[in-house]
């Protein structure tokens, strides 16, 4: 799938998250030349679609898509809240390994929330419209083929000394 294609087929979409996020999903893989869930993990041991995951205060819960050692993701339906899906993942990344990425997207909108320890966070924010820009396209391939490409260089112990020699 080219990106012209991609964008053109999902923006202005009406169809609802539950109806559209694994075909979503599946034509980014298709995008970035990546295997799907299905292709990658026949067993969905370390790559599924709607990983069963128990949440932090308890109960269960389910990720849409999970990667071990790259990403969980949440989808909302358009123009969703995307705060209330990463506070939802956040419930579950334990569960989950802990990935070092966790995204979020609405079919036009994404997130990409680092989540490595130690390390200062920093979010990628972008819709459909900037996919054109090649450094925005390249964050949402690292999170396919390289999430470790994203995590940030700043430590919270860097930050932290680095506030006690200005205040010195």
């Amino acid at each position: 799938m080219h990106l012209s294609q991609f964008v053109a087929k999902w923006r202005g979409t009406t169809l609802k998250e539950r109806s559209a996020a694994q075909e979503h999903f599946i034509d980014l893989c298709r995008l970035f030349g990546q295997p799907t869930p299905a292709e990658a993990d026949r067993d969905g041991a370390t790559y599924a679609f709607e990983k069963g995951a128990t949440k932090t205060a308890g109960g269960q819960g389910f990720a849409d898509v999970w990667r071990r050692g790259h990403f969980g993701w949440e989808y909302k339906g358009l123009h969703a809240d995307l705060g209330a899906a990463y506070a939802q993942l956040l419930k579950y990344r334990e569960a989950l390994e802990n990935p070092p990425l966790l995204v979020v997207c609405d079919l036009d909108r994404f997130e990409v929330h680092t989540n490595f320890t130690d390390t200062v966070k920093r979010v990628y924010e972008f819709d459909l419209d900037g996919l054109g820009d090649p450094a925005t396209l390249a964050v949402l391939r690292a999170v396919f083929t390289d999430p470790h490409s994203l995590k940030p260089r700043q430590t919270i112990v860097g930050v932290s000394e680095e506030a006690a020699e200005r205040f010195g």
